[in-house]
């Protein structure tokens, strides 16, 4: 049973075999011993019902009712009350007992292993106990001589001797062996008798109604007082004993008094036990092992003893006890056998594949192979711990022996494989300590191949284990690419390298995958066409570049009206063409246009240039002739210019037309982007009515411009000058002035008052004049 540790489950419940029944149930184990009888009473009936219970289940069979001359002594109980009692079967399973509470007596039956119950020849009239007692519990002894029966009524335990099968024989061996005494402290009860079961330990144990102890028959086997029952033996730890006790299968419990024994080889010790309850207590016990050479040896005083026989022989055992006043003696012959000799010999090694055979044969032996052959000798090629088992008689020998396989050579050489035209590969069957042999003879470990074929190798270890390999070679043709010779081009021109075919892969150099580029630098260019194959074939090619004339006719100008440029294109050993068709080595620029030429040198390289030439046309300005203005005049010089015409004057003055106050000389400059005219023209004033021209503004500031008070047409040695400040003092004073005032530091600005008289003409001229810084 796998289920709950061994201990089963149950599967099915509460499946009615039958109804009404009485508390009269039993088990017999079946002559088999693996099936059970289960055996009940019916209820208010004479009939049993037997159920054979085996591994498939539980198979009814009815037996119907017992029908005899004393049916009538025997009624059938119809009340509850009355139908208690107990049903037992010896522990052979020959008899079953049953109580009779109605006629104060029990009925013993034979039964078979068919399952049936039959009258046993011996019947107990009503009279075989007191008329109070009535019988409630039953047991056999373990023996099957002895049943025991308690009563109501005092709670009595009598024995009946079952060694006759005569009546009148049994009903006078009744002998009350035992009472149960009600223990002082518990009140007087009502409960009848208690059960009597028979235990493991052959013990006999009765349950005494309301009390704290159980009684026990020691030594139920024994007749009358020796079978030794104590009313108070097992104390239940504070707990109270009813009627009742677990009902075991008292089939269990059928001692066979035999000797069991464990023989054992020749040189071990073999072991021998008498079988018999514990409860019985010989007072003398003997083994003779029947073998006198091993001395002192031979004779042993112990229920269960071990003996080492003095040599292989048959032996005659003798166990003798004294018990219950009688002489038993059990007799029993055993063999000791010699154990056999087998030798597997060592463990060892081989190579894989290798046959090995073990052989342990031993005459009049059997055999027993860890692989379930019962062959004397075994043959293997696969490694592992194999033993033997070889049998004569009881004895067996027991050798094993380790297989054990060397290790292989590692050969891989691959698998097959393609290579291209030219290649090379190494093969290498490397072993420490290994030979080889390939299969052109050769015996390096490693092998070039050059060429298509099957390459064979055979490597044997140092331990003679053999392993091969072979590996097959394709050569694949290459594929074919040409980039012609190296080129020299001049420097200002591509090339275009070109390979094109079909059905391959291309690589250049600059990492174009192409299958043309175009190249405008010099230098080596490489391909590489690579195959389906994956076959992969180089070339080269140098592009050197020739060097270029040099020309520069410099940056787009642009020239003004008039102006003209020289372009020059001269380079040593080249010949030139204009644009104009022209083919000198300079041309001169007169108008606008785009002017380029093409220079070739002696190695045949052209270089041109261009340069784009537009033309301004200069400002036309023109401030007319030299004049002579007035005194106290003003004139307006210059003209505005349509378009984006820049101005600039003599002074740094920026517009086109400028306003003459004073004598002087007056530039213009008018520019048309870088284009330039310019124009001048000189004024000169005078006194118009006494010829003297007085300025009313100086700039004393040191630029040698106007720093002083210089009167214009005046004589030296001729003229009185005064010169007041706003609040009338006065500041200079000369009778001869010679154009050489300038303020004094703190009057150097502001309106000074100035009074001008010729003394010999009397001629005065009044006014102001105004200090600038």
């Amino acid at each position: 049973m796998g289920v709950n540790s061994g201990l089963g489950a149950v599967i099915e419940k509460n499946i009615l075999l039958y109804t009404p029944t009485s508390e009269k149930l039993t088990a017999v184990k079946h002559e088999n011993k693996v099936d059970i009888w289960v055996v009940s009473h019916e209820f208010g009936t004479r009939s049993f019902k037997s159920f054979l219970v085996t591994e498939e289940g539980v198979a009814r069979k009815n037996l119907g009712s017992i029908t005899t001359l004393l049916d009538s002594q025997f009624p059938a109980v119809t009340d509850p009350t009355n139908a208690i009692g107990t049903m037992k079967a010896s522990p052979d399973g020959s008899k079953i007992a049953v109580t009779h509470r109605v006629t104060n007596s029990v009925r013993i039956f034979s039964f078979t292993d068919r399952g049936t119950v039959m009258n046993f020849p011996l019947w107990y009239e009503a009279t075989v106990l007191p008329a109070s007692d009535h019988p409630y519990g039953l047991e056999f002894s373990p023996d099957n001589t002895k049943l025991y029966v308690s009563t109501d009524a005092g709670t009595k335990i009598y024995q009946f001797d079952l060694s006759s099968e005569d009546a009148a024989t049994i009903i006078a061996s009744k002998t009350l062996i035992g009472q149960a005494y009600l223990d002082p402290t518990n009140p007087p009860t009502n409960f009848v008798g208690g059960s009597l079961q028979l235990a493991p330990d052959g013990k006999i144990y009765f349950a005494r109604p309301a009390s704290s102890h159980l009684g026990v028959i020691n030594n139920p086997n024994a007749s009358g007082a020796a079978s030794n029952y104590v009313d108070k033996a097992v104390y239940l730890e504070g707990n109270k004993s009813m009627m009742g006790l677990p009902a075991f299968i008292q089939s269990n419990f059928d001692y066979t008094y035999d000797i069991s024994f464990d023989i054992k080889c020749f040189g071990q010790a073999s072991t021998f036990a008498f079988d018999a309850p514990a409860s019985e207590q010989p007072t003398f016990m003997e083994w003779d092992f029947g073998d006198p050479a091993s001395g002192t040896n031979n004779i042993v005083s112990t229920l269960n003893a071990s003996h080492n026989f003095s040599a292989p022989g048959e032996y005659t055992v003798t166990f003798t006890r004294h018990i219950n006043n009688k002489q038993e003696t059990y007799t029993i012959t055993v063999k000791v056998d010699a154990p056999p000799v087998v030798n597997l010999g060592p463990d060892r090694s081989v190579c894989p594949g290798t046959e090995v055979t073990l052989d342990a044969t031993t005459p009049n032996a059997t055999y027993k192979w860890s692989n379930g052959s019962t062959s004397a000798s075994i043959t293997t090629t696969t490694p592992g711990t194999y033993w033997v088992e070889v049998t004569i008689g009881i004895c067996i020998t027991r050798d094993e022996v380790k297989i054990s396989n060397y290790s292989l050579p590692t050969v891989n050489l691959g698998p097959d494989r393609e290579l291209c035209e030219g290649e090379t590969i190494e093969l290498n069957a490397f072993n420490q300590g290994a030979t080889y042999l390939w299969r052109d003879g050769s015996t390096n470990p490693t092998f070039t191949v050059t060429k298509a074929g099957t390459y064979r190798v055979e490597v044997t270890s140092k331990n003679g284990c053999k392993k091969t390999d072979e590996v097959t070679i394709v050569y694949n043709a290459l594929p074919v690419v040409n980039l012609g010779p190296d080129r020299d081009v001049c420097a200002n021109t591509t090339t275009m390298l070109d390979a094109t075919q079909p059905g391959v892969t291309y690589k250049w150099s600059t990492g174009a995958t192409t299958p043309t580029i175009t190249v405008a630098t010099a230098g080596e260019y490489w391909l590489t066409i690579t195959n389906s194959k994956g076959c992969s074939t180089t070339d080269a090619i140098r592009i050197n570049h020739l060097p270029l004339p040099v020309v520069n006719l410099g940056p787009d100008v642009t020239l003004c009206s008039g102006d003209t440029k020289l372009l020059d294109a001269t380079y040593p050993n080249s010949t030139y063409l204009w644009q104009d068709g022209s083919t000198n080595p300079t041309f001169l620029v007169k108008e606008p246009g785009k002017y380029w030429v093409d220079v070739t040198n002696e190695l045949g390289c052209v270089v041109r240039d261009e340069i784009w030439v537009p033309y301004l046309t200069r400002p036309a300005i023109a401030l007319g002739n030299d004049t002579t203005l007035c005194y106290g005049d003003t004139l307006v010089i210059g003209r505005e210019l349509p378009g984006n015409i820049r101005y600039l004057w003599q002074d740094g003055s920026t517009e086109p037309l400028y306003k003459v106050t004073k004598p002087g000389t007056y530039k213009l400059t008018a520019f048309n982007e870088h284009c330039e005219a310019s124009d001048e023209i000189t004024i000169r004033f005078r006194d118009c009515i006494g010829g003297l021209f007085i300025p009313n503004v100086i700039t004393p500031n040191g630029d040698g411009k106007n720093d002083v008070f210089f009167i214009h047409g005046l004589e030296e040695d001729d003229w009185e000058l005064a010169l007041y400040n706003r609040t009338g003092t006065e500041v200079f004073r000369t009778q001869n002035y010679k154009n050489d005032w300038a303020p004094q530091p703190g009057n150097t600005t502001g309106i000074f008052y100035y009074l001008l008289r010729h003394p010999a003409t009397g001629r005065t001229y009044k006014g102001w004049v105004e200090v600038l810084q």
